[in-house]
């Protein structure tokens, strides 16, 4: 029996979107869409940061920026199962 009590979020709900993105639309739509609208977003906070002379708000978006993006690009490349740059084997 595997019961799993710990009290960690589950973020499956966002495994299965990126799987089912990147099965219907391919891998590199993804990295298009879902990944550069992320970092759009965190640039767009970072150069309010940096204009508003916030440079300790600054550095902490530079670095989520880095551990979301990462993750996700990490997440599509495992999701497609490492073929994430051939359009021949995304189908």
């Amino acid at each position: 029996m595997n019961l799993d009590t710990s009290l960690a979020p589950k973020f499956v709900t966002f495994h299965y979107f990126i799987k089912w993105f990147i099965e219907s639309f391919g891998s590199i739509p993804y990295f298009i869409a879902i990944v550069g609208g992320v970092g759009t977003v965190c640039v767009y906070a970072f150069v309010r940061c940096i204009k508003a002379s916030e440079w300790e708000q600054s550095v902490m978006i530079f670095i989520f920026a880095l551990i979301i993006l990462g993750g996700l690009i990490g997440l599509g490349i495992d999701i497609s199962n490492g073929y994430a740059f051939d359009p021949l084997l995304n189908k």
